[in-house]
């Protein structure tokens, strides 16, 4: 009889669990990057709907990049990514849209410039309508409390007491016939 597989080397015992060690270590490697590469191309995708929502459709009006369905919309939406998993800033592209397009395709107004006077324009009208309703208030309830105290007084101005007598004498007077 043999005795070859009997006996055995030393490395066959250590191999095979060296062995199943090196290919679970490789299973995990490509598990982990393949969730990498997933986390990347959702964390790219977050981004790129972060610049969306900043811009809007350089046709429509008031409406938000990633809202409208034009083809412009869809090209611009394949350049923010392409931008994006190139390296560039969300700043970066807002400002390559802006000066493309204008500022109009700015979801958010840029604070400076002729915008300042804008927003300027708006606080001071505000602020006007609060000043001048509230001056209009105050007269009117001061107004209002005065008449309520020159009714109180029980005091009559003179033509009220003509036509006070009048009234009293021609009743006395009818009352006699």
């Amino acid at each position: 009889m043999s005795t070859r597989g009997a006996t055995s080397s030393p490395w066959a015992s250590v191999a095979l669990p060296l062995l199943l060690l090196v290919v679970l270590a490789l299973a995990t490697a490509i598990v982990g990057l393949q969730a990498g590469s997933r986390a990347g191309a959702q964390d790219l995708e977050a981004q790129a709907l972060q610049v969306e929502r900043q811009l809007l459709c350089p046709r429509c009006t008031n409406v938000r990049l990633d809202h409208c369905e034009l083809a412009i919309c869809e090209d611009m939406r394949l350049e923010i990514r392409e931008r994006l998993g190139a390296g560039h800033t969300s700043d970066d592209i807002l400002l390559f849209f802006s000066s493309r397009f204008g500022d109009r395709v700015l979801a958010d107004l840029p604070r400076s410039g002729f915008n300042l006077v804008l927003f300027g324009w708006v606080g001071g009208s505000i602020v006007f309508v609060l000043v001048a309703g509230s001056a209009t208030l105050w007269r009117l309830r001061r107004t209002a409390s005065l008449e309520v105290v020159r009714a109180d007084s029980g005091a009559l101005d003179a033509a009220e007491e003509r036509w006070l007598d009048e009234q009293l004498q021609g009743s006395q007077g009818g009352g006699r016939g």
